[in-house]
């Protein structure tokens, strides 16, 4: 999980900050259409769901911290 965090740091702010908003647009797109192609459960659909909107989040929080201390050093 520590390399995970470390990985996630080093992405710049605005590409954090765009892949977290993309996520979070995309996954109920996603999420309909698998559920339709595939025919999976709804409660697997859900797991997957929570599981990427947990990582958008990581991203965007990423982003948020990075220009709150970019803003904090003026």
């Amino acid at each position: 999980m520590d390399r995970l965090l470390h990985k996630v740091r080093a992405v710049p702010e605005k590409k954090s900050f765009l892949i977290g908003m993309t996520l979070i647009l995309i996954t109920p797109l996603l999420s309909f259409l698998i559920v339709d192609l595939f025919l999976m459960s709804n409660w697997i659909m859900i797991f997957v769901g929570v599981f990427i909107n947990f990582f958008s989040l990581l991203f965007i929080l990423n982003a948020a911290d990075k220009r709150h201390s970019r803003l904090a050093k003026r």
